[in-house]
């Protein structure tokens, strides 16, 4: 049976139809818009851009069964681009779900790569590269690389988009080395004589 993408549906749905001056980020005691800031954005390239890598990654993550990982990653990277946002002085407004999408894209080249063929790791490979690359191009040039031109004073965030990829990672891998630990450990109890 095909599993239904509800979590990634969702959350797709909350961000379009979100309105960004009551959701965004503004740098006040109103701490829960750390993470309602991650449902709106600045431009529609931008929404159109984070929104469709949200929905593409997170339907075939859920989809192939990995609803788990992905819920864990989109948690991680809402997280973990809300502690960005706040520990940077310099960014006083903030809009943007690419912490989310940054996570689900690495989310989904670490379960690539799990699999036993070598050209596809090493595509999974120089996806993650890519990421980086875009990162480093993000940094260094101050401006997105996909999302346009954003309005006068917004700037972007790399660090969102690093921390949104460790996220990633980090769910990733938090499920595969427990699995492969524990049929190693079976594998080598199996052997044993009891």
């Amino acid at each position: 049976m095909k599993r239904f993408p509800w979590i990634t549906l969702a959350l797709v749905a909350l961000c379009s139809v979100a309105d960004g001056t009551a959701f965004e980020y503004e740098r006040s005691h109103e701490f829960w818009r750390l993470l309602t800031g991650q449902m709106v954005h600045w431009t529609p390239r931008m929404a159109l851009f984070d929104l469709g890598m949200l929905l593409g990654l997170g339907a075939w993550l859920e989809i192939r069964g990995d609803r788990r990982l992905a819920a864990v990653a989109l948690a991680l990277g809402a997280v973990l681009t809300a502690f960005a946002v706040h520990l940077s002085p310099d960014l006083s407004i903030y809009r943007g779900s690419s912490g989310m999408a940054s996570a689900l894209f690495v989310l989904a080249a670490v379960r690539i790569a799990d699999s036993p063929d070598p050209w596809t790791r090493v595509l999974s490979l120089a996806a993650v590269a890519l990421f980086l690359a875009k990162a480093a191009f993000e940094s260094l040039a101050g401006q997105t690389l996909f999302a346009g031109e954003l309005p006068e004073g917004v700037r972007v965030v790399p660090l969102v988009h690093l921390l949104g990829g460790l996220a990633g990672f980090m769910g990733g891998t938090a499920n595969v080395v427990p699995l492969r630990a524990t049929a190693r450990s079976r594998a080598g109890s199996a052997s044993r004589p009891r």
